[in-house]
């Protein structure tokens, strides 16, 4: 099955079935896992709701291991999360179960940590969605959760009490694509430890320059405070940024993309405080990073059952670490293998070789291909 996909907000051609679409795609093209501003993919509604309409009528499944929290129960076991889309009219209908959240799981363990290791990480993660099409596209999401432990033991870290709830909401319009993700609410309580997260949020907008091309902009905030000690932590991060299309030929599209980034962290605390590691370092107060990645990425489609990928990344001109203290430059390159075994309307997707820049954990994705464990992540989808 071969067809091509037009996403008609940003113009840009894919030559894939629509069922390339998933983690394992996204990473091997040099994209976030959470979806892309200018590759078309389902993974895409994570970042706008509204892109649910362009994608619909199908079930997704998602597993395998890297450096995410989102993906290890108890920091080791790969852990499987995926869900179903289903439209009814001009309606789109979805529930998607563990989609976790990073960054909220990383500051979690550095303030809560009771038990075994990663006890207070978000569980039975549940998220709806629902879109529509009046005119404007338009998409919202809710994603919930809530665990509670108690034992009853001798000291209050046997107990532990969790809740985070975040809203999605997404429009398409003439050639504006735009989408504001907030988290309304997030704590961990042990009893002696208190994780509180304050309002977060990831607002973006594209535009459609013409001639396969999109200019974007995302502004991201998060904050958080360790209840017993006041410590405080915030993210803030800018990226502006150009991409453009190239349909090389029935079979091949060619993307190239370059971001002015500004990504800032800031750990208030002694010595950086309960989240300091957040921040870089035992100590750590501050992190901001300047850089500009130039990212190109090219699919195929080898035969009627593969299609393969792969991307090259790397800091061009700026490309600046300054931890308040020294600056240096950053280990920037990265690149990523994949492929899709597609079998009528089911297509496997997998990582083949994902070497992610070194200072996000490249020592744990090596930049070589694995024989033992060939595809890093599985992803699975079955359209309907």
């Amino acid at each position: 099955m071969k067809r091509q996909l037009a996403m008609a907000t940003l113009g840009l051609a894919v030559v894939s079935s629509s069922a390339f679409a998933s983690k394992a795609r996204l990473e091997s093209l040099g994209q976030s896992d959470n979806g892309s501003q200018y590759i078309d993919d389902n993974r895409s509604i994570f970042l706008n709701a509204a892109h649910l309409n362009h994608h619909k009528d199908f079930v997704t499944v998602e597993v395998g291991s890297n450096t995410s929290s989102a993906d290890t129960k108890n920091g080791t076991d790969p852990q499987m999360e995926g869900g179903v889309f289903k439209s009814s009219g001009n309606m789109v209908y979805g529930i998607y179960f563990g989609d976790e959240a990073d960054d909220s799981n990383a500051l979690r363990s550095m303030s809560v940590n009771t038990q075994t290791a990663n006890d207070e990480a978000e569980r039975n993660v549940v998220s709806f969605f629902v879109a529509g099409d009046a005119g404007m596209q338009w998409g919202v999401g809710l994603t919930y959760d809530a665990a509670k432990v108690e034992n009853g033991g001798a000291t209050a870290t046997d107990d532990l009490e969790t809740s985070a709830m975040r809203a999605r909401l997404g429009a398409v319009t003439g050639n504006l694509d735009i989408f504001a993700n907030l988290g309304l609410t997030n704590t961990a309580d042990d009893g002696t430890n208190e994780f509180k997260g304050k309002l977060s949020y990831d607002v973006g907008v594209g535009y459609n320059l013409g001639a396969d091309a999109t200019a974007m902009l995302r502004v991201q905030h998060l904050s958080a405070e360790e209840g017993t000690s006041g410590d405080e932590v915030a993210m803030n991060n800018m990226h502006i940024g150009v991409a453009k299309s190239y349909k090389l030929n029935d079979k091949a599209n060619l993307w190239l993309s370059g971001f002015y980034k500004m990504d800032k962290k800031e750990c208030d605390g002694t010595n950086g405080g309960t989240f300091a590691l957040f921040c870089g370092g035992a100590n750590a107060e501050e992190l901001t990073e300047t850089y500009l990645p130039v990212t190109v990425s090219l699919e195929t489609v080898a035969t009627d059952w593969l299609t393969l990928r792969g991307f090259i990344s790397q800091d061009v001109l700026i490309s600046e670490r300054d931890n308040g203290d020294a600056k240096s430059t950053r280990d920037s390159r990265a690149h990523g293998i994949g492929a899709s075994l597609v079998y009528g309307d089911l297509t496997i997707d997998g990582s083949l070789i994902l070497n992610g820049d070194a200072d996000a954990g490249a020592t744990t994705r090596p930049g070589v291909l694995n024989l033992d464990e060939p595809m890093q992540r599985i992803s699975l989808n079955y359209n309907f």
